[in-house]
Protein backbone atom coordinates (compact mmCIF):
# COMPACT_ATOMS: atom_id res chain seq x y z
CA UNK A 1 0.00 0.00 0.00
CA UNK A 2 1.45 3.53 -0.98
CA UNK A 3 1.07 6.01 1.47
CA UNK A 4 1.02 9.37 -0.32
CA UNK A 5 -2.66 10.54 0.55
CA UNK A 6 -3.47 7.63 3.17
CA UNK A 7 -5.62 8.57 6.03
CA UNK A 8 -3.34 6.52 9.16
CA UNK A 9 -4.53 6.34 12.48
CA UNK A 10 -1.63 5.95 15.27
CA UNK A 11 -2.49 5.68 18.90
CA UNK A 12 0.49 6.78 21.78
CA UNK A 13 1.46 8.93 19.13
CA UNK A 14 3.17 11.29 21.53
CA UNK A 15 6.44 10.25 21.80
CA UNK A 16 8.73 6.96 20.79
CA UNK A 17 7.92 4.85 18.12
CA UNK A 18 4.47 6.07 17.87
CA UNK A 19 6.00 9.64 17.14
CA UNK A 20 9.25 8.03 15.07
CA UNK A 21 5.94 6.15 12.94
CA UNK A 22 4.19 9.33 12.67
CA UNK A 23 7.15 11.29 11.17
CA UNK A 24 8.10 8.41 8.66
CA UNK A 25 4.17 8.85 7.43
CA UNK A 26 4.35 12.11 7.02
CA UNK A 27 7.16 12.16 4.75
CA UNK A 28 5.70 9.41 2.75
CA UNK A 29 2.48 12.04 1.93
CA UNK A 30 0.23 10.23 4.48
CA UNK A 31 -2.40 11.94 6.25
CA UNK A 32 -2.16 11.86 9.62
CA UNK A 33 -4.42 11.45 12.68
CA UNK A 34 -2.48 11.36 15.89
CA UNK A 35 -3.96 9.82 19.08
CA UNK A 36 -2.57 9.88 22.77
CA UNK A 37 -3.50 11.23 26.72
CA UNK A 38 -0.60 13.30 26.24
CA UNK A 39 -2.23 16.63 24.95
CA UNK A 40 0.94 19.17 24.68
CA UNK A 41 3.26 16.47 23.29
CA UNK A 42 0.73 15.31 20.43
CA UNK A 43 -0.41 18.94 19.41
CA UNK A 44 3.38 19.64 19.13
CA UNK A 45 3.78 16.52 16.95
CA UNK A 46 0.65 17.71 14.44
CA UNK A 47 2.26 21.08 14.36
CA UNK A 48 5.65 19.93 13.43
CA UNK A 49 4.30 17.64 10.79
CA UNK A 50 1.71 20.58 9.26
CA UNK A 51 4.61 22.94 9.38
CA UNK A 52 6.75 20.74 7.31
CA UNK A 53 3.88 20.24 4.84
CA UNK A 54 2.10 17.78 5.61
CA UNK A 55 -1.36 16.66 7.22
CA UNK A 56 -1.94 15.90 10.97
CA UNK A 57 -5.09 15.96 13.14
CA UNK A 58 -3.95 15.31 16.75
CA UNK A 59 -6.79 13.98 18.49
CA UNK A 60 -6.53 13.36 22.64
CA UNK A 61 -7.58 9.83 23.05
CA UNK A 62 -7.30 7.37 26.21
CA UNK A 63 -7.37 4.34 24.40
CA UNK A 64 -8.81 2.23 27.28
CA UNK A 65 -12.22 4.11 27.28
CA UNK A 66 -14.41 3.02 24.21
CA UNK A 67 -16.16 6.31 24.15
CA UNK A 68 -13.37 8.48 23.67
CA UNK A 69 -12.18 5.67 20.88
CA UNK A 70 -15.73 5.60 19.11
CA UNK A 71 -15.13 10.04 18.70
CA UNK A 72 -11.47 9.50 17.62
CA UNK A 73 -12.66 7.08 14.80
CA UNK A 74 -16.06 9.31 13.83
CA UNK A 75 -13.75 12.03 14.19
CA UNK A 76 -10.79 10.62 11.79
CA UNK A 77 -14.13 9.73 9.30
CA UNK A 78 -15.56 13.22 9.34
CA UNK A 79 -12.47 15.28 8.74
CA UNK A 80 -10.67 12.67 6.13
CA UNK A 81 -13.75 10.40 4.58
CA UNK A 82 -12.20 7.02 5.91
CA UNK A 83 -9.49 5.32 7.42
CA UNK A 84 -7.00 3.42 5.68
CA UNK A 85 -4.90 2.07 8.46
CA UNK A 86 -4.84 1.77 11.89
CA UNK A 87 -1.59 1.79 13.99
CA UNK A 88 -2.20 0.14 17.17
CA UNK A 89 0.59 1.29 18.99
CA UNK A 90 -0.64 2.63 22.45
CA UNK A 91 0.86 0.49 25.62
CA UNK A 92 2.19 0.47 28.77
CA UNK A 93 4.65 -1.58 30.81
CA UNK A 94 5.52 -2.70 34.59
CA UNK A 95 7.58 -4.96 35.54
CA UNK A 96 7.89 -6.90 38.57
CA UNK A 97 8.22 -10.50 40.13
CA UNK A 98 5.17 -12.18 40.46
CA UNK A 99 5.12 -12.16 43.86
CA UNK A 100 5.51 -8.79 44.46
CA UNK A 101 3.21 -7.49 41.28
CA UNK A 102 -0.03 -5.42 41.76
CA UNK A 103 -3.45 -6.39 40.19
CA UNK A 104 -4.05 -2.99 39.82
CA UNK A 105 -0.85 -2.77 37.43
CA UNK A 106 -2.55 -5.83 35.80
CA UNK A 107 -5.65 -4.47 35.27
CA UNK A 108 -4.04 -1.03 34.16
CA UNK A 109 -1.99 -2.81 31.60
CA UNK A 110 -4.97 -5.16 30.03
CA UNK A 111 -6.81 -2.14 30.07
CA UNK A 112 -4.76 0.04 27.32
CA UNK A 113 -2.34 -3.10 26.23
CA UNK A 114 -5.50 -5.62 25.13
CA UNK A 115 -8.87 -3.53 25.37
CA UNK A 116 -7.57 -0.42 23.22
CA UNK A 117 -6.47 -2.35 20.55
CA UNK A 118 -9.71 -4.00 20.83
CA UNK A 119 -11.76 -0.53 20.99
CA UNK A 120 -9.79 1.05 18.40
CA UNK A 121 -9.97 -2.00 15.95
CA UNK A 122 -13.65 -2.43 15.99
CA UNK A 123 -13.82 0.94 15.39
CA UNK A 124 -12.84 1.03 12.23
CA UNK A 125 -13.12 -2.14 10.75
CA UNK A 126 -16.79 -1.79 9.52
CA UNK A 127 -15.52 1.39 7.47
CA UNK A 128 -12.87 -1.09 6.25
CA UNK A 129 -14.80 -3.67 4.96
CA UNK A 130 -17.24 -1.75 3.47
CA UNK A 131 -14.24 -0.35 1.40
CA UNK A 132 -12.53 -3.84 1.08
CA UNK A 133 -9.53 -2.83 2.06
CA UNK A 134 -7.35 -1.73 4.86
CA UNK A 135 -3.82 -2.44 7.09
CA UNK A 136 -4.13 -3.29 11.05
CA UNK A 137 -0.75 -3.03 12.45
CA UNK A 138 -0.33 -4.18 16.13
CA UNK A 139 2.68 -3.39 18.15
CA UNK A 140 3.04 -6.19 20.17
CA UNK A 141 6.48 -7.55 22.17
CA UNK A 142 8.98 -10.11 22.33
CA UNK A 143 7.82 -10.70 25.74
CA UNK A 144 4.76 -11.56 23.94
CA UNK A 145 6.16 -14.72 22.43
CA UNK A 146 9.02 -15.58 25.10
CA UNK A 147 8.17 -15.27 28.95
CA UNK A 148 11.39 -14.14 31.53
CA UNK A 149 11.56 -13.36 34.88
CA UNK A 150 9.96 -10.07 36.70
CA UNK A 151 7.56 -9.96 33.14
CA UNK A 152 4.77 -12.41 34.06
CA UNK A 153 1.91 -9.35 34.20
CA UNK A 154 3.23 -7.55 31.21
CA UNK A 155 3.76 -10.64 29.44
CA UNK A 156 0.30 -11.57 29.73
CA UNK A 157 -0.99 -8.51 27.99
CA UNK A 158 1.26 -9.30 25.31
CA UNK A 159 0.46 -13.13 24.82
CA UNK A 160 -3.17 -12.06 24.37
CA UNK A 161 -2.51 -9.45 22.27
CA UNK A 162 -0.27 -11.90 19.75
CA UNK A 163 -3.18 -14.61 20.34
CA UNK A 164 -5.95 -12.20 19.46
CA UNK A 165 -4.09 -10.54 16.68
CA UNK A 166 -3.53 -14.29 15.05
CA UNK A 167 -7.34 -15.03 15.25
CA UNK A 168 -7.89 -11.79 13.55
CA UNK A 169 -6.04 -12.96 10.50
CA UNK A 170 -7.71 -15.77 9.64
CA UNK A 171 -10.95 -13.77 10.43
CA UNK A 172 -9.64 -10.97 7.95
CA UNK A 173 -9.51 -13.43 5.14
CA UNK A 174 -11.17 -12.89 2.27
CA UNK A 175 -12.14 -9.07 3.58
CA UNK A 176 -9.33 -7.06 2.08
CA UNK A 177 -7.89 -6.26 5.26
CA UNK A 178 -5.04 -7.31 6.70
CA UNK A 179 -3.38 -7.33 10.00
CA UNK A 180 0.33 -7.55 11.06
CA UNK A 181 1.72 -7.50 14.64
CA UNK A 182 5.31 -6.00 15.15
CA UNK A 183 7.17 -7.55 18.03
CA UNK A 184 10.00 -5.75 19.18
CA UNK A 185 12.57 -6.28 21.86
CA UNK A 186 13.72 -3.75 24.11
CA UNK A 187 13.60 -0.18 22.52
CA UNK A 188 14.70 2.76 23.66
CA UNK A 189 12.40 5.11 24.06
CA UNK A 190 10.57 7.42 27.76
CA UNK A 191 8.45 3.94 28.13
CA UNK A 192 11.54 2.03 28.96
CA UNK A 193 13.12 3.13 32.18
CA UNK A 194 16.28 2.49 34.17
CA UNK A 195 14.20 1.10 36.26
CA UNK A 196 13.05 -1.38 33.54
CA UNK A 197 16.05 -2.49 32.41
CA UNK A 198 17.16 -3.15 36.06
CA UNK A 199 14.25 -5.75 36.05
CA UNK A 200 15.64 -7.23 32.97
CA UNK A 201 16.43 -10.93 32.40
CA UNK A 202 20.14 -11.10 31.94
CA UNK A 203 18.89 -12.96 28.58
CA UNK A 204 16.54 -10.56 27.42
CA UNK A 205 19.77 -8.20 27.66
CA UNK A 206 21.60 -10.11 24.95
CA UNK A 207 19.07 -9.01 22.52
CA UNK A 208 20.59 -5.60 21.22
CA UNK A 209 18.05 -2.58 22.16
CA UNK A 210 16.18 -0.72 19.44
CA UNK A 211 15.99 2.48 18.12
CA UNK A 212 11.78 3.91 18.06
CA UNK A 213 12.84 4.81 14.42
CA UNK A 214 13.70 0.98 13.67
CA UNK A 215 10.31 -0.49 14.89
CA UNK A 216 8.95 3.20 13.21
CA UNK A 217 10.38 1.30 10.00
CA UNK A 218 9.26 -1.92 10.12
CA UNK A 219 5.65 -0.65 10.78
CA UNK A 220 5.91 1.48 7.52
CA UNK A 221 7.25 -1.49 5.43
CA UNK A 222 4.65 -3.34 6.86
CA UNK A 223 1.96 -1.31 5.43
CA UNK A 224 3.83 -0.61 2.42
CA UNK A 225 4.05 -4.47 1.77
CA UNK A 226 0.84 -5.11 2.85
CA UNK A 227 2.14 -7.75 5.39
CA UNK A 228 -0.07 -10.07 7.34
CA UNK A 229 1.25 -12.09 10.15
CA UNK A 230 4.66 -11.60 13.10
CA UNK A 231 7.15 -9.27 12.44
CA UNK A 232 10.28 -10.14 15.07
CA UNK A 233 12.81 -7.38 15.82
CA UNK A 234 15.60 -7.64 15.48
CA UNK A 235 14.94 -10.21 12.38
CA UNK A 236 17.69 -12.23 13.69
CA UNK A 237 15.87 -13.67 16.99
CA UNK A 238 13.41 -15.40 15.06
CA UNK A 239 15.46 -18.88 14.95
CA UNK A 240 16.20 -18.51 18.41
CA UNK A 241 12.58 -18.29 19.36
CA UNK A 242 11.63 -21.13 16.45
CA UNK A 243 14.27 -23.26 18.82
CA UNK A 244 13.17 -22.13 21.97
CA UNK A 245 9.63 -23.05 21.29
CA UNK A 246 10.72 -26.49 19.87
CA UNK A 247 13.01 -27.62 22.42
CA UNK A 248 11.15 -25.62 25.67
CA UNK A 249 13.89 -27.11 28.56
CA UNK A 250 16.10 -26.06 26.71
CA UNK A 251 14.95 -22.76 27.06
CA UNK A 252 14.47 -23.27 30.53
CA UNK A 253 18.41 -24.46 31.10
CA UNK A 254 19.66 -21.79 29.28
CA UNK A 255 17.88 -18.74 31.36
CA UNK A 256 19.47 -20.83 34.58
CA UNK A 257 22.17 -21.17 33.46
CA UNK A 258 22.85 -17.39 32.66
CA UNK A 259 21.30 -17.21 36.63
CA UNK A 260 17.26 -16.33 35.16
Amino acid sequence: MELDQRVVVITGASSGIGAATALRCAGLGARLVLAARSTEQLEALAQQVTQAGGQALAIPTDVADQAQVQRLAATASQHYGHVDVLVNNAGIGLLDPFPQAQIADLQQMIQVNLFGVVHCTQAVLPHMFERRQGQIVNVASLAGLVATRNMAFYSATKFALIGMSRALQYDLRGTGVRCAVICPGIVRTPFFTADHHRKLARMARFVPSLKADDVASAIVHAIQRDRSGEIMLPPYVRPLIVIGRAFPGLARLTAHLLGD
